[in-house]
């Protein structure tokens, strides 16, 4: 493996991703983790789902929204919120409250 510098500003959005999205890593570069930084919008939502093999963890840049996670319920995430959701546990982007920017990292990777 080999060390990786990328400036997001250089990465174009990921055109098959339902939002925003910026692929900053992914398997193809290493087998421990995909990441992604991820903009959505005002009243942008995503749907109640789980990842069967990942581990997710995200940590909120900017903004604010409303995230479901199973066993906690319904948080209100903003600029500096961790959130670390275990693989097979069900969460959500209820709503979006202000435009948001997540980091996310998926272990092992997902895409």
């Amino acid at each position: 493996m080999n060390p990786i510098i990328r400036r997001e500003s250089d990465l174009p959005f990921n055109p098959s991703a339902p939002f925003p999205t910026k692929i900053l890593l992914s398997k193809r570069d290493m087998a421990a983790a995909s990441v992604r930084l991820s903009m959505l919008g005002k009243d942008d939502r995503i749907d109640v789902h789980s990842h069967e093999d990942n581990d997710q963890i995200e940590y909120c840049i900017k903004g604010k929204a409303i995230m479901f996670i199973e066993g906690l319920g319904e948080k209100e995430i903003g600029e500096g919120t961790f959130t670390y959701v275990p693989k097979g546990v069900r969460h959500s982007l209820i709503k979006v409250i202000e435009p948001i920017t997540i980091l996310t990292v998926f272990v092992p990777p997902l895409f």
